[in-house]
C-alpha cells in the first residue's frame, strides 16, 4: 500500500469553520503532542500511549480525540454526555484530547504516519476516516454497535465500510444545501429560492448591487484551501459527472467542464471573484449576501454569529436536476491499538446511543442524524425537525457520500481539491479556460496519485 504523500499547504491551512467560531489555529510542527481538554472527571496531563490504561486511582483509562472541545458553540453538550458516561462507568474516565478543527487532521494523520495515534477512540471527519481505516489500517469494525443500538446507519457510512465491515459510526451530518435570505429575496422580486440553474444565475445577477448586497457567496480563492474545495466538490452532481469513477479519474470530463464553467459563471455574477474568504464571511454574516451554498449551520453557531440573518435564514436544495449534494459523516473510529477496545467500544456505544445522541443534535442544532431509523427510536426528533424554519432545504435534498463522487479516490481527498481547487481557480481570473484547467488538474492527478495496493 503507498502510504499518503506530505501534507500540503492545502491540507494545513485555517478552515473556514474555525475562523467563524473564532478559536486559536495551532501550527503543527513535526508530530505534535495532543492539547489536553479535561472536564468534568477527565483527567488532566498530556496523553501518553493513546492506549487505554490504568490511571493512579486505579481506574482505567481511555483518551478521546477530538476537535470538539475547542469547539465554543459546541463542546458543552458533547462534555455532559461523556462526563455521564463516567458517571455510570466509574471504573472508566476520559481523556480528552486533540487540537482546533483548522489542523485536527494533519495532526492525527502526522501521528499516524510516525506509527501511532495517540488515543483509543477519534472522532473524525470523513476524508480523516477513510485515511486511519484504509491506508494506515489502524481500525477495529464498530458495526456491531449501531446493530446492538437497533440503529440503522444512513447511506453515508459506505465510504467506511471494508471488507462488508463498518468501522466508523457517525455522531455529526454536515450537508450541503443553499441557504438564503428570505427577506433579501422577496425584496429583489423573488417569492422563492432558485430551482434551476438559470434561474440561480439570472437570481444571482439581479440581486448583486456592490457594495452593499451580493447575489451568491462562493468560495473562489484557492488560499481558501479545504473551504473551497469542501464546496466546489458537489458541482458535478447537478450535470451527470464525477470526479472518478471506481480507478478511474474523470476531472475532464465534458460534465464536469459543464458544471464548472456553470460554477465560474455563477462566481462572476456574484461580484465576489478573487475576494479573500474572511472578506465573504463578513459580508455574509454581515446580512450583506443572498444565498449560498454551504454545509448545514448549527443553530447555536449561528444565533451568535449572525443575528440579523438569522430570523430571515430559510435553505432549499441545489438548484439543478437531481437535487443532489454531499452529506460530510463525522464519526468515531475505535483504534485496534487500545489496550481496552472493549471500553473504547462502550464509550462509542454512549455517544451514538438515541437519546444522547439526540441531547446533543438539539444543543448544537445540526438537524441531521445519520441513522435511517432514528425517528423511531426518538419520536421527538420529528417534531424537532418540524420546528426549524430552515428545515426544508435538509428535507428535499437528495444526499450523497464523497464516495459517489471521488470513487477509488477518496483516500486522497485533500491531494484531489488542492489540484482542482489551485486550476480551477484560474479559470476565474481568466488565465485559463475551464477546459484547460481541469485538463491540467487531470494530468496532474493522472502523474502524481496512486491507488493503494
Amino acid at each position: 500500500m503507498d502510504s499518503p504523500k506530505k501534507l500540503s499547504p492545502f491540507e494545513s491551512s485555517v478552515s473556514r469553520r474555525k475562523l467563524l467560531q473564532g478559536g486559536a489555529a495551532v501550527a503543527a510542527a513535526g508530530v505534535a503532542a495532543p492539547l489536553v481538554a479535561a472536564c468534568g472527571s477527565s483527567s488532566s496531563g498530556t496523553a501518553s500511549s493513546g492506549s487505554s490504561s490504568s490511571s493512579s486511582n486505579g481506574k482505567t483509562t481511555l483518551t478521546l480525540m477530538s476537535w470538539e472541545p475547542f469547539e465554543p458553540t459546541e463542546t458543552k453538550a458533547w462534555h455532559k454526555v461523556v462526563s455521564a458516561f463516567t458517571v455510570k462507568n466509574p471504573s472508566i474516565e476520559v481523556k480528552w484530547v486533540g487540537w482546533p478543527f483548522a489542523n485536527y487532521d494533519q495532526n492525527v494523520i502526522a501521528q499516524a504516519q510516525a506509527g501511532h495515534v495517540d488515543a483509543d477512540v477519534v472522532m473524525c471527519p470523513p476524508e480523516l476516516g477513510s485515511t486511519l481505516i484504509q491506508d494506515y489500517n489502524l481500525c477495529e469494525p464498530i458495526g456491531d454497535i449501531a446493530a446492538s443500538l437497533g440503529l440503522i446507519p444512513n447511506a453515508a457510512h459506505k465510504q467506511f465500510v471494508v471488507d462488508g465491515k463498518l468501522y466508523l459510526l457517525g455522531v455529526l451530518e454536515v450537508a450541503f444545501l443553499l441557504a438564503y435570505n428570505q427577506a433579501k429575496l422577496k425584496a429583489g422580486g423573488f417569492d422563492d429560492a432558485p430551482t434551476t440553474p438559470d434561474e440561480w444565475l439570472t437570481m444571482t445577477e439581479k440581486l448583486t448591487h456592490p457594495p452593499k448586497q451580493y447575489g451568491t457567496l462562493l468560495i473562489n480563492t484557492a488560499a481558501a484551501a479545504a473551504d473551497m474545495w469542501n464546496q466546489l466538490q458537489n458541482w458535478p452532481l447537478g450535470f451527470g459527472g464525477v470526479w472518478a469513477s471506481g480507478k478511474t479519474l474523470t476531472i475532464d470530463s465534458p460534465q464536469n467542464v459543464k458544471a464548472i464553467q456553470f460554477w465560474v459563471d455563477l462566481v462572476k455574477a456574484s461580484g465576489l471573484a478573487g475576494t479573500s474568504e474572511a472578506a465573504l464571511d463578513k459580508l455574509w454574516y454581515g446580512n450583506q449576501i443572498a444565498s449560498q451554498f454551504t454545509v448545514g449551520f448549527g443553530s447555536a453557531a449561528l444565533k451568535q454569529l449572525a443575528p440579523e440573518l438569522y430570523p430571515d435564514l430559510r435553505s432549499a436544495p441545489p438548484p439543478w436536476p437531481g437535487k443532489k449534494a454531499i452529506a460530510r459523516l463525522h464519526g468515531n473510529v475505535v483504534l485496534k491499538t487500545s489496550k481496552n477496545i472493549e471500553a473504547a467500544k462502550e464509550l462509542t456505544k454512549w455517544m451514538i446511543t438515541p437519546e444522547n445522541l439526540f441531547y446533543v443534535t438539539k444543543q448544537n442544532g445540526y438537524p441531521l442524524i445519520p441513522y435511517a431509523n432514528f425517528a423511531e427510536k426518538v419520536p421527538a426528533y420529528t417534531a424537532f425537525e418540524n420546528s426549524l424554519p430552515w428545515l426544508r432545504g435538509f428535507s428535499e435534498t437528495n444526499y450523497v457520500g464523497e464516495a459517489d463522487i471521488l470513487g477509488d479516490y477518496v483516500f486522497a481527498y485533500a491531494q484531489l481539491g488542492n489540484l482542482i481547487a489551485t486550476n480551477v481557480e484560474k479559470a476565474v481570473s481568466g488565465s485559463a479556460t475551464v477546459q484547460e484547467a481541469l485538463q491540467s488538474a487531470q494530468s496532474a492527478a493522472q502523474s502524481s496519485l496512486h491507488l493503494p495496493t
